[in-house]
């Protein structure tokens, strides 16, 4: 009995202490999952991306305030939450070879001589030829929601939509202009067909530049192409030359003309005005003189022999002829068609 009544104490303070040290457990396991819950759900959003939050699987968040801005943010802990993020204004680039043959990128490996589909990939313009040709598209992402929730793998969707823009493209193009003449334009339509294929899958992916990276023949006709353009460019700049040529000549030929137009005109205005003043000196004599009279004839004789000689002294050839004697007419023989020294506009 008197064990027992000993005893009893000691497991009253044992069972206190258990319970004191179950509520500190209670209280420090606690902390702890709150301590976890608060301080492992802060993550960062950097300053080239976006991110969304998935609860469940399911998208947290109402309208704009579903995409969170770079920053901080807070989420529950996985399982709980997922954190998506994505690269919205990052430019992405992808390269598209699917009509593209690895031999092209080995001059020293000979011609094929046909195509096997899995190992050579081509593309037929509108005029039956072929065509190899690669891409690279530059792309980024503009709707996280759509991209979200409609895309899976984005490269493989990129690839198919652009593929099958090319063929459209290419396949209403001659060989000429998808080769060398309407490059720039056949890009401008692949990426416009390619950005119209994205916006009706929802995609939230926005293409902003393709380039038609390399496009060649075949290795087989290859040369006989590169023939061909060099005799394009001998005739371009042959074309060029005669050209420049032309404007050259027709601007020394209208600065020539402006130059003797200009000279008439100076040469026009200096022959009216001496006629003008000459005019007004031979009614200054009549006024002066009376008309018939020994002196006007005189002065009007100087006047006309001045004026002859004037005109005579600029004369390379003159011919004199004499008053026909007895009824008589003067035969005058004159050699026509001199040489003259021209020269051309050099």
């Amino acid at each position: 009995m008197e064990n027992k009544e000993y005893q009893q104490p000691a497991f009253e303070y044992l069972a206190k202490a258990l319970r004191l040290s179950f509520n500190a457990l209670k209280i420090i396991v606690g902390g702890l999952v709150l301590y976890y819950i608060a301080f492992s759900g802060l993550f960062t959003v950097k300053q080239d991306e976006v991110a969304v939050i998935l609860r469940w699987g399911r998208i947290v968040g109402v309208g704009e305030g579903r995409v969170l801005e770079p920053g901080f943010h807070w989420s529950f802990p996985e399982p709980v939450d997922k954190i998506i993020r994505i690269p919205a204004r990052k430019v992405k680039s992808l390269g598209v070879s699917d009509f593209w043959s690895a031999d092209l990128d080995n001059p020293q490996i000979a011609a094929p001589e046909s195509f096997i589909p899995y190992l050579h990939g081509y593309c037929i313009s509108g005029d039956n030829n072929l065509i190899h040709t690669r891409l690279q598209v530059s792309y980024n992402i503009t709707e996280p929601i759509s991209y979200i929730v409609n895309v899976k793998d984005e490269e493989e969707l990129i690839k198919s939509v652009v593929s099958n823009a090319v063929i459209e493209a290419i396949g209403n193009s001659s060989v000429e202009e998808a080769l060398r003449t309407q490059l720039e334009k056949i890009s401008r339509l692949i990426r416009y067909k390619a950005q119209e294929r994205l916006n009706s899958l929802d995609s939230g992916i926005t293409i902003s530049t393709i380039s038609l990276e390399r496009s060649t023949p075949p290795l087989r006709v290859v040369e006989a192409f590169n023939r061909v353009l060099r005799a394009e460019q001998v005739k371009s700049t042959r074309i060029n030359e005669g050209r420049t040529y032309a404007n050259r000549v027709i601007n020394t030929a209208r600065g020539d003309a402006s130059i003797i137009l200009s000279e008439a005109q100076t040469y026009r205005n200096t022959v009216v005005n001496e006629t003008l003043a000459d005019a007004t000196y031979i009614q200054e004599l009549t006024q002066k003189f009376k008309k018939g009279s020994k002196e006007l004839e005189t002065y009007l004789s100087y006047f006309y022999q001045e004026k002859m000689e004037a005109l005579l002294i600029n004369l390379e050839d003159k011919f004199i002829l004499q008053t026909p004697v007895g009824g008589k007419e003067n035969e005058l023989r004159i050699l026509l068609g001199k040489e003259t020294k021209w020269e051309g506009v050099k």
